[in-house]
């Protein structure tokens, strides 16, 4: 039998990683809360029994994820409010992970049935509204043509970040946000806009399973045309 099996144990944290998973472990129990002033370097040094060093990069770490706000003068907090940078870890992750297109479609179908259904029992009247302004701008800019298709992909975007505003979860409206960010450079501007409408028409009536076929065909429109162009570049290189 081989006793190293038995011996051998993991390679101990850095210090570096010891800092950090400090301070995650105090968000996790909810000992540290969004706005509080994290300690000194001196004084975490002192407390941790790690090197000043080892404390700064700690910091430069939880910084770059946007877990921290570093404000120089007068010291260090924990983020008042979910950082895009957070979720960059993940988005790479899933990047390279390279995920098929039903994937994709899977993921994004899930995340807006969720949706649709706290939109209809947490949204108010006014938030409708402010859905429908956002599909009116959309209108809108697909009237003036597909020139701009900036200024379309800008506007269905908005659409999109308002169905997460108004499901009245921070959690949800964060995670829908990362989820748009993946999903905006496989976005079609101009195309679905019935499909829209036919989501905020369902919302407005309160009807889940109205608004769920809606976001069914457009989440089916969507995948179409994706699929459309990826033959075509197929056709085109073989």
């Amino acid at each position: 039998m081989n006793t190293d099996l038995f011996t051998r144990g993991k390679k101990p944290p850095s210090n570096v990683e010891t800092v950090v998973g400090t301070i995650k472990d105090l968000l996790n129990r909810r000992r540290l809360r969004p706005g509080d002033l994290i300690p000194s370097e001196n004084e975490l040094s002192g407390s941790l029994g790690i090197s000043r060093g080892s404390i700064r990069e700690a910091m430069k770490i939880l910084a770059a994820f946007g877990v921290i706000e570093i404000r120089q003068g007068d010291g260090t907090y924990i983020s008042t409010s979910t950082n895009k940078k957070l979720f960059d870890p993940l988005l790479f992750s899933l990047l390279i992970s390279d995920p098929d297109l039903e994937e994709l479609v899977e993921l994004r179908v899930l995340i807006e049935y969720g949706i649709v259904d706290l939109i209809i029992k947490q949204g108010s009247d006014d938030d409708i509204t402010r859905l429908e302004d956002a599909y009116k701008a959309m209108e809108a800019q697909a009237a003036r043509g597909v020139t701009d298709l900036n200024a379309l992909l800008s506007t269905d975007l908005e659409f999109h970040k308002i169905m997460g505003e108004i499901t009245k979860n921070t959690l949800v409206q964060n995670v829908y946000g990362f989820v748009m960010d993946l999903f905006a450079p496989t976005m079609r501007p101009g195309h679905g806009l019935q499909s829209h409408k036919q989501i905020v028409d369902a919302l407005a009536a309160r009807d889940v399973a109205s608004a769920i076929a809606a976001v069914r065909e457009h989440d089916a429109t969507w995948s179409a045309l994706n699929l459309d162009e990826r033959a075509g570049v197929a056709e085109a290189t073989e």
